[in-house]
């Protein structure tokens, strides 16, 4: 199947502060041992995963260079590639406040994209009015739709949306 991709549902406010604007993460009272498989941890984006047996089992099969699909509003906002993996709750704390997310992973490369929820969903062969709730790894059925038409996700996620719309 190649690359892994994952549906993931951002929350405006905490997204901005850590994706949007990357962190300083050398900064923080974090191990030096964990930062250090992290590329360039004094200017890094970084995402979390709220702690639950669920999100643990997509977290566990997210792997480096995985596809990131970010979804807020209805639509798919962002794409990502992601980075190294750790558990920590300094950054959760520290950027995120109440919100516990300390299953975290960098994001390698990040891009703007516009893609609805129901251009996913259709070529996924998804449910129309599907949405993710928390971070959910793409079926092997959707993967393999996407890629009947495209050479990889980050194609799909390209392609001018009238092109897929219509």
């Amino acid at each position: 199947m190649g690359r892994d991709a994952f549906l993931i549902p951002i929350t405006t406010p905490e997204f901005e502060r850590t994706v949007i604007s990357p962190v300083n993460l050398t900064e923080l009272p974090i191990h030096t041992s964990t930062l250090e498989e992290v590329k360039t941890p004094e200017n890094v984006k970084i995402w979390g995963v709220k702690n639950s047996k669920l999100n643990k089992k997509f977290y566990d099969k997210m792997t480096e260079g995985d596809y990131l699909l970010f979804y807020h509003n209805d639509h798919y906002r962002y794409f990502g590639r992601a980075g190294h993996k750790f558990e920590s709750d300094v950054i959760s704390r520290e950027y995120w406040g109440d919100i516990s997310a300390d299953m975290l992973y960098t994001i390698t490369v990040f891009e703007n994209i516009d893609v609805s929820r129901e251009a996913l969903n259709e070529v996924c062969d998804y449910k129309p009015n599907y949405q993710p709730q928390s971070i959910r790894r793409m079926s092997n059925e959707a993967y393999r739709s996407i890629r009947r038409e495209y050479d990889s996700v980050k194609e799909f996620v390209s392609k001018p949306r009238k092109e897929i719309e219509s």
